[in-house]
């Protein structure tokens, strides 16, 4: 059965594939998005299929449609260290995210992408912490 995609969640300007030959076409959310767009929709950003037809081997533009684990914020981790450790960690992760996005992955305003996740855990391991917290929140969604 293929798995409807709820448009309104899809990217702006997320480009679409029209292939529907290619071999991951079933798992491809470039493909099922396209199968998804609702009949209102005037205009489409597709991914050309010259150049589709011209490449070979495995398709850079493939995104599977299996869910991934985002983690939102990780103020509960913070909360949980020593001052100075959290000092520490609180430097090391505004080198790593810049200060704006710093405070909007650290209230969940921004998902965090499980390299994001493991990068954050480095960080704290680098620092001294043996048994981080779990983040703050974890929601299933697709990678776009």
């Amino acid at each position: 059965m293929k798995e409807e995609i709820d448009f309104t969640k899809v990217p702006y300007q997320y480009a679409m594939c029209l292939n529907r030959k290619c071999s991951k076409a079933n798992t491809c959310l470039r493909q099922l998005t396209e199968q998804s767009v609702p009949e209102k929709i005037e205009y489409w950003d597709i991914l050309s299929p010259k150049h589709l037809a011209a490449l070979q081997g495995d398709c850079p533009y493939y995104r599977s449609n299996t869910k991934v684990r985002y983690a939102k914020g990780f103020i509960k981790i913070l909360e949980a260290l020593p001052y100075k450790q959290m000092q520490a960690v609180i430097s090391h992760l505004m080198s790593f995210f810049g200060r704006r996005t710093y405070y909007r992955v650290r209230k969940g305003e921004r998902l965090l992408t499980p390299s994001e996740q493991q990068r954050i855990l480095t960080i704290l391991k680098n620092c001294g912490v043996t048994h981080p917290q779990d983040f703050d929140v974890y929601v299933e969604d697709y990678d776009w």
